[in-house]
């Protein structure tokens, strides 16, 4: 069998090939310094100034507001607001007591989920990306061959805070810089290896002794990715990478990290080691704390 080049037609190793072209949107957008866009507007968003967008913002993306931890006008930045926690009780985490019931992270829409083909992963029709693309590192991809994932999306509307989705412990966390594309669907399907390109800060957490990890994926105007178990944050141009000595015990439902603006998380498990919930399938709306499926 040819194999075929994502967005290229067929293809033979070794042989040329012809990209389709972009939309003229993502053309222009290539000219632009996203990274320094990125942490210009992050700054501004931090600051005071930003403060009269929150109301457009909130109209504009139409949040729920009752869900909101504050009154709008006690939230004194525009980041501040979009980082915001939700009242208690806003998203009860289903499977509490049971320690192999996993949950999504975070509010979004699956953009695609399944079985993991080797190292090779869909992104999009007629788009692959592979494990150690994702990860930045082969040694640690390596556990996840012929695993599961499953790619959500968070549209501006969501809460854009992630939980933890299974109980286990945090052992260690890589972080790589990279483009900042968008990561609409415009994107997704036009961009080769979206999620291997774009700035990434990986979570691996080993749940039921195996190991899973959750990919923070930034995109433009994302301006910080911040996670509650390294005070690394995404967007600085400077490679990490760490393996605890001593893993951070995580129930599902604890705080994990946040999108300073919003992105995707593409979840990964190794072989065997999860079987989502009967039903659920791309397209699907999640939130946090709803169950996806069962460790194995």
């Amino acid at each position: 069998m040819v194999n075929k080049k994502p967005g290229s037609g067929r293809w033979v190793p070794g042989r040329r090939y012809t990209p389709l072209p972009m939309p003229l949107s993502l053309s222009l957008l290539a000219l632009v310094p996203k990274n320094h866009l990125s942490r210009a507007i992050g700054v501004f968003a931090d600051t005071g100034l930003s403060k009269p967008l929150i109301p457009w913002f909130a109209n504009r993306y139409r949040i729920n507001l009752a869900e909101a931890a504050l009154p709008l006008g006690q939230y004194p930045t525009l980041n501040a607001f979009f980082t915001r926690h939700l009242k208690a009780g806003a998203r009860p985490v289903a499977g509490s007591g049971d320690p192999l019931a996993t949950v999504s992270p975070v509010d979004g829409k699956i953009a695609q989920m399944g079985a993991i083909d080797g190292d090779r992963l869909i992104q999009a029709k007629g788009r692959f990306y592979t494990l150690a693309e994702l990860l930045g590192d082969a040694a640690e991809a390596a556990p996840f061959a012929n695993g599961f994932f499953m790619t959500v999306y968070l549209a501006p509307t969501d809460y854009h805070r992630m939980h933890h989705y299974a109980d286990g412990a945090v052992t260690g966390f890589r972080y790589v810089p990279g483009a900042l594309w968008p990561v609409n669907e415009v994107s997704v399907a036009n961009v080769d290896r979206l999620f291997g390109v774009n700035e990434r800060l990986t979570s691996y957490i080993s749940a039921n002794g195996k190991p899973t990890a959750i990919v923070k994926v930034g995109a433009t105007v994302v301006g910080k990715i911040r996670c509650g178990h390294t005070p690394v944050e995404s967007n600085t141009g400077r490679a990490r990478a760490e393996t605890y000595g001593t893993p951070v015990p995580c129930q599902k439902g604890d705080d994990l990290a946040l999108f300073a603006m919003g992105s995707t998380v593409v979840l990964v498990f190794s072989h065997g080691a999860f079987i989502p919930a009967a039903g659920l399938k791309a397209g699907d709306r999640v939130k946090v704390g709803e169950l996806i499926g069962r460790l194995a």
